[in-house]
């Protein structure tokens, strides 16, 4: 009787939450935007803009690079409702066939953080999966990066030059500061009450065990974290309007996920996946970590080459250039 009754709960639960925006359905393979809303892999790809920004389809907030998918959040919902995502794998999969582009596949990566992978033969989700990527603790109001992992929000901070950085995977957080994921903080409380009301009241005695010290250096970080990303958003803003002529129409970054590419693109040669591998300038010249955004095979021993085949200006005026 109490089994069925914990059953019932958690079916419930998951009919009011973490449903597409864009499909309505079970997310799967969940991607989270800087404004907090969660939709589909897919979804988000399907709706972004290969000319200029794009808006998220729940509150209509600009973006400018294509999210990693949240593993924390893929594992959870594989975990507690596995029979429906694994049902919604097959479907996706099916169509991924059909059209000879793939989203990411999880292997043992470094990037996904101790080796995880997708346990098929674990049903049950524990505050174990739902950990802070700083404190280690369970997540508290999380907010998620753009590369996918996820923080508490009081945990997250700019670096000392002045960019927001992953301690996992050590890229850069573009855009916006995140804004917590109400979705999955409403799951977390309503599913783990007492760790979250423990966690809760742990952070509020910290706050208030140095009130005058520690809340006026948390009231500068947060301005200064407000000027960052009001400082990021004009900076992207001006160049979606300056540097039209430099977009690579539907050509994104595989690692910032930049979206178009603005100003130099560079293609793998040696990738022979249907979508390619393309990375922006800013990226070439970097020693990335993190993998293709759609299970590309790529390997640092790759070659990569200046490529402008898809350049707005090139395809407008192609006898002048």
């Amino acid at each position: 009787m109490d089994s069925s009754s914990s059953s019932s709960s958690k079916n419930s639960t998951l009919n009011g939450v973490f449903r597409c925006g864009i499909c309505l359905d079970l997310l799967y393979k969940p991607v989270v935007l800087a404004c907090g809303h969660v939709s589909c892999f897919w979804c988000v790809h399907k709706t972004m803009h290969g000319l200029k920004a794009s808006c998220c389809a729940i509150c209509r907030q600009q973006y400018y690079h294509f999210p990693t998918i949240c593993h924390l959040l893929h594992l959870l919902l594989l975990k507690w409702e596995p029979l429906l995502y694994k049902s919604r794998e097959k479907e996706i999969l099916e169509e991924e066939h059909v059209l000879g582009y793939f989203s990411p596949r999880f292997v043992d990566h470094p990037f996904y953080g101790n080796g995880a992978k997708d346990d098929r033969d674990v049903h049950e989700a524990s505050v174990d999966d739902v950990l802070c990527a700083r404190c280690s603790k369970m997540l508290l109001r999380p907010s998620v990066l753009n590369c996918g992992h996820v923080y508490c929000q009081s945990c997250l901070c700019f670096t000392v030059d002045g960019l927001l950085r992953c301690q996992v995977c050590d890229s850069v957080h573009p855009g916006n500061f995140p804004k917590v994921c109400l979705e999955m903080d409403h799951f977390l409380e309503e599913q783990f009450p007492k760790e979250y009301c423990a966690r809760r009241e742990n952070l509020h005695d910290r706050k208030s065990q140095f009130q005058h010290a520690d809340l006026s250096l948390s009231t500068l970080q947060i301005q200064e974290q407000n000027v960052q990303s009001s400082l990021h958003a004009k900076n992207e803003n001006l160049i979606s309007q300056q540097d039209l002529q430099n977009t690579n129409i539907r050509i994104g970054c595989d690692i910032c996920g930049m979206y178009p590419i603005i100003g130099k693109r560079y293609r793998c040669k040696d990738c022979k996946e249907k979508v390619g591998f393309d990375v922006c300038e800013a990226c070439y010249h970097t020693s990335f970590k993190l993998p293709g955004r759609f299970n590309q095979q790529h390997t640092v021993e790759h070659r990569l080459e200046f490529d402008d085949s898809r350049l707005l200006s090139k395809i407008l005026m192609p006898n002048s250039l």
